[in-house]
């Protein structure tokens, strides 16, 4: 709810008097009542001014038709109590949000939604519950895409069986073969300048090897790829796109070593301070790297398309893309990293769309990490403000709880366990397919984030409503008179982040088209034909 329509609440409240001055006791029909004691409210309390219930949760309303339970000094509850709010939470009206789509208004193609399988293949390919794990990815979430890490080292080390599998099972599934991503950690350390995979803080030599004579060895590096696309598809793994070195712009820092390889735009110099002085260190450039990849495989019988430049985060984007010239990537990469689910930069997001649309280019979000409600928002306005096509999250499973809360499964030695965000990119996933259209859906409350999707024929359409605020809304999803004609069977589920409710079947939408939204939840309605 905004300031202004709190403050509105409050003075209806207040001017609300009863139009007999004998309370009904023992009946809630005196909510909202104006009293002076308590007396006057028959079963509920006066506070503040009215008849109603202080709460510690939404149980407590729960008797309350229309009401939440608001925070002792949210908006509502401040505007009603003015100086001396009230020490706990009011049963006060549901903020009331319409939520209204427009099909006229066609956006980007969706290509589709999942996670990285990062170093896990071999682990979740022999997991004595893998069936299941399928099951509940591809099958029951609707999930379809997977982000492959590129293994390839040398010939026939390591075996690409497990993600042959992996990728098999989602195919059985899906009933298609899911979309395929594939990048690169990093480069073997044969072509690494510190000869490692690994680097940690290493700025100066955690970069591609140089040649004798000077330069960088391009070739090698195309090389590489070549023979690694070649083993994949040896093994009947073929990407759809791929993405020549993830996180280019960074250097893992000495506390956290990883892998990592960097490049800039354009081959060149940065100055580092090295021993406390400035030193030019020479660097070999993103966009001649991709040109030698490029012609490297152009002969080959399966040719991937190119993502580019899969940086850290959205401002890095704009270099690198620069550098790619007239003859860009075939779709922009980008990650999430330095965005504050609490204070997402839209405008950043706005200006890598605007520069996708100018090249005529797809956005894919290919890496991010992030707890249940905070994936959900991210992904709401990377989707609509940057326009992506693609989300993946970047950990599909976690084997240890200390990162179950960002993956979408914990893998335990007895089962699985979903976690936060696999339930927001449910939401998401589940009732859409490749190919389905962003359309507007424009919410009147900025804390109720609304986006709809369309299939290719029109038969079906999903909206996700993302409630990133304290206090429930109730939404009036408004659909077209003509495409609601069509629309006839609705299902609504939802998934309430703070509580045990989890991708909760709530049945069909009510009559009026208003759907309850907790307080940091999800909630999907999906509309199809008869």
């Amino acid at each position: 709810m905004t300031r202004a329509a709190s403050i509105a609440l409050a003075f209806a409240l207040l001017a609300c008097s009863p139009a007999q001055n004998t309370p009904q006791t023992g009946s809630q029909t005196n909510w909202l009542l104006a009293c002076d004691s308590s007396e006057d409210c028959g079963a509920l309390e006066c506070l503040c001014g009215v008849c109603t219930a202080s709460c510690e949760n939404e149980v407590a309303c729960s008797e309350l038709a229309g009401a939440s339970c608001s925070a002792p000094r949210s908006e509502a509850s401040l505007a009603l109590c003015g100086a001396h709010p009230s020490e706990s939470g009011l049963c006060l009206p549901t903020p009331a949000v319409r939520v209204e789509i427009d099909a006229t208004m066609r956006h980007q193609a969706l290509v589709g939604f999942g996670a990285s399988l990062g170093y896990a293949d071999d682990v979740i390919a022999a997991h004595p519950d893998e069936a299941a794990l399928y099951d509940l990815l591809f099958r029951d979430a609707g999930l379809d895409a997977l982000r492959l890490r590129n293994r390839y080292e040398s010939a026939g080390e390591p075996s690409l069986q497990a993600t042959r599998a992996i990728v098999e099972a989602a195919t059985a599934r899906l009933g298609r073969t899911p979309f395929l991503f594939m990048t690169s950690s990093t480069p073997p350390a044969a072509l690494k300048e510190n000869e490692s995979r690994t680097c940690a803080g290493d700025a100066q030599t955690c970069t591609l090897a140089s040649v004798a004579g000077g330069g960088f060895d391009y070739t090698a590096f195309a090389r590489y790829w070549r023979e690694s696309l070649a083993a994949y598809a040896s093994a009947g793994v073929v990407p759809d796109y791929v993405s020549i070195q993830n996180n280019p712009n960074w250097v893992p820092p000495e506390e956290a070593p990883n892998e990592g390889c960097r490049f800039l735009p354009e081959e060149g110099t940065e100055t580092l301070m090295i021993d406390g002085a400035p030193v030019a260190v020479p660097y070999p450039g993103y966009s001649e790297a991709l040109a030698a990849v490029r012609a490297a495989i152009g002969d080959m019988a399966s040719v991937p398309r190119f993502a580019a430049p899969e940086v850290s985060s959205v401002s890095a984007i704009a270099a690198y893309t620069t550098a790619l010239g007239a003859t860009p990537a075939d779709a922009f990469a980008l990650h999430m990293y330095g965005q504050d689910a609490d204070a997402v930069d839209v405008a950043s997001l706005e200006t890598a769309r605007d520069l996708a649309e100018q090249l005529a280019r797809p956005v894919f979000q290919t890496e991010m990490q992030a707890e249940g409600l905070e994936t959900a928002v991210l992904m709401h306005h990377v989707l609509t403000a940057a326009g992506a096509s693609v989300y993946l999250q970047n950990d599909l499973v976690a084997l240890t709880r200390a990162t179950a809360s960002v993956s979408l499964v914990l893998l335990t030695t007895t089962g699985l366990e979903p976690q936060g965000p696999f339930y927001a990119l449910m939401h998401f996933a589940k009732h859409t397919d490749p190919g389905w259209a962003r359309i507007d859906a424009s919410s009147d409350d900025a804390a109720l984030l609304s986006s709809a999707w369309l299939s290719p024929d029109e038969g079906a359409l999903t909206v996700v409503l993302v409630n990133s605020g304290a206090e429930a809304r109730d939404a009036e999803v408004v659909v077209p008179d003509v495409l609601r004609a069509q629309l006839v069977r609705t299902e609504v589920t939802r998934t309430v982040f703070d509580s045990v409710e989890r991708a909760a079947e709530l049945g069909a939408l009510s009559v009026d088209g208003v759907v309850r939204v907790p307080g940091r939840s999800i909630a999907t309605v999906a509309f199809s034909a008869e």
